[in-house]
């Protein structure tokens, strides 16, 4: 995914590979839950590594929700706003809460919390979904997804979760972006280890 080769039509097939992913993961409706989990109105949502937009698109029918989606390499736009940016480092949209999907793995660990520390620049909450790097669900993943899945995606895949983080060093990294600032979070982790999810949530004056 993250060699310049993956364009195109290539690139339209992995998100499309992608999209099955989360289905298998149940991602979609795991970030309806957590977006559903707020005691503030939630109007705009923006996704950190939107992709074609799909999330964005699941989440705007059952949340009624304006989307916005940003990435290094947006796939087709489809009616979604997609705006082409770095999020570590670019100035990103204002939006109630950001989301992230299956991107924090192809980030360094500085990457990492430069991204956090962006994103509270623009949006109160922040909850980010990313794979686990353990035994388990590198073999679930390779058994039961991979046959269904392009050889793209397949190889990714198995890749994303050799160099994922533990949820110990997920926390670490969140703990080192908000450290000075009154901003907290919790972290979840799925049964079978095949998600972990930080929500970020920013002090009102660290915006």
């Amino acid at each position: 995914m993250d060699s310049p080769d993956v364009a195109g039509a290539a690139l339209d097939e992995f998100h499309r590979d992608l999209t099955r992913i989360h289905g298998f993961l149940g991602t979609f409706p795991t970030m309806e839950r957590f977006l559903q989990q707020d005691e503030r109105p939630c109007r705009r949502v923006l996704d950190i590594g939107c992709g074609g937009g799909d999330l964005l698109r699941y989440l705007q029918r059952r949340l009624s929700v304006e989307p916005i989606g940003v990435d290094l390499k947006p796939g087709r736009a489809d009616g979604i706003r997609l705006i082409q940016a770095d999020a570590t480092v670019d100035r990103l949209p204002e939006a109630d809460v950001a989301v992230s999907s299956l991107v924090a793995h192809h980030l360094t660990p500085e990457q990492n919390i430069a991204m956090i520390r962006n994103v509270g620049r623009s949006c109160r909450r922040f909850v980010i979904h990313d794979l686990i790097r353990h035994p388990m669900p590198l073999i679930l993943f390779t058994v039961f997804i991979c046959p269904l899945i392009g050889k793209v995606a397949a190889v990714d895949g198995r890749q994303s979760i050799r160099r994922s983080y533990t949820p110990e060093e997920f926390a670490d990294l969140a703990r080192t972006a908000l450290a000075g600032t009154s901003g907290t979070f919790s972290i979840d982790v799925s049964r079978f280890l095949s998600r972990q999810i930080i929500d970020i949530r920013y002090g009102g004056s660290d915006k």
